[in-house]
């Protein structure tokens, strides 16, 4: 009883749930500092997408000055490097999401704030032209109840869950390859959040990531976790120095926030600076 009452961390013998500045604390630095790369490439991406499909058109208009910003808009949006690292950059990020649920220790309260957040952005979205049916948040939430569901099958057996998702991951992958390359002949735009073969030319969402394939990288992502991230631990503790990864660091740790955010304030910061100085008296947006 004594060992007990000196340590003010347990009651009855039992350790009591870690705080959160402990949990705080025990982030995993490399994991933030990879998804807030993401983050910010994210942030850039519709940056320019704004500029090329919102503004930059009137701006142009307005003064044949501003034309510069609208040319270097559109040639990104065609460039190959986007094309070749837009998917890279978000499969990693689904990557990262799989880590994750290993590391969370509540993913149905997780995926189900997330589907809540989803829902909102398309009931927001859907009051203007840029509707969102199955964005990222939506693909992203499916993916966590799905894990959940498999870690509760699996009777939160880490080293199953890992084979499950690990075997599901790659059957995935291999099923939507195929049928990616020989789409099924009646399509259904009402499954077009399962699969852009689904969809067609007529389903349209501003912001869409289908489940298949990107639930594989989430499921892939939450086999690698259990075994690189299995002490719930950095990998590499020697780099966690002198802070010098924080300034992107924050933004992974706020991603869901400033994914929410960014938009509106990119459009609202575009609109003050079009209305204030390049379409007087024009928001352009509005």
């Amino acid at each position: 009883m004594d060992g007990v009452l000196k340590n003010k961390k347990c009651i009855f013998g039992r350790k009591l749930p870690l705080t959160n500045s402990k949990a705080k604390k025990d982030r995993i630095w490399e994991l933030d500092f990879i998804r807030g790369i993401c983050v910010l490439l994210m942030i850039w991406d519709h940056f320019m997408y704004d500029i090329a499909d919102i503004f930059g058109s009137a701006w142009q208009k307005a003064n044949p000055v501003h034309s510069g910003f609208y040319d270097f808009a559109l040639n990104y949006e065609s460039s190959m490097l986007r094309e070749i690292f837009h998917p890279i950059i978000f499969s990693l990020f689904f990557i990262l999401c799989g880590i994750s649920c290993n590391l969370s220790r509540n993913n149905l309260k997780r995926g189900v704030q997330v589907l809540f957040v989803a829902f909102a952005i398309t009931a927001v979205t859907s009051m203007f032209d840029t509707s969102i049916t199955f964005g990222v948040l939506h693909m992203l939430a499916f993916s966590i109840l799905i894990y959940f569901i498999i870690s509760k099958v699996c009777c939160e057996n880490k080293k199953i869950i890992s084979m499950v998702c690990l075997i599901a991951g790659v059957v995935i992958w291999i099923v939507t390859q195929v049928y990616s390359a020989n789409p099924p002949d009646n399509l259904n735009s009402d499954l077009a959040f399962i699969a852009d073969y689904f969809g067609g030319a007529s389903y349209s969402s501003a912001d869409y990531f289908p489940i298949l394939p990107n639930l594989a990288y989430v499921l892939l992502g939450a086999s690698i976790g259990t075994f690189v991230y299995g002490d719930r631990k950095s990998i590499l503790p020697i780099l966690d120095k002198y802070g010098w990864h924080k300034p992107v660091s924050f933004w992974g740790n706020k991603a869901l926030l400033v994914y929410i955010l960014h938009q509106p304030l990119i459009i609202l910061l575009l609109s003050l600076i079009s209305y204030l100085f390049i379409t007087p008296g024009n928001f352009v947006f509005i």
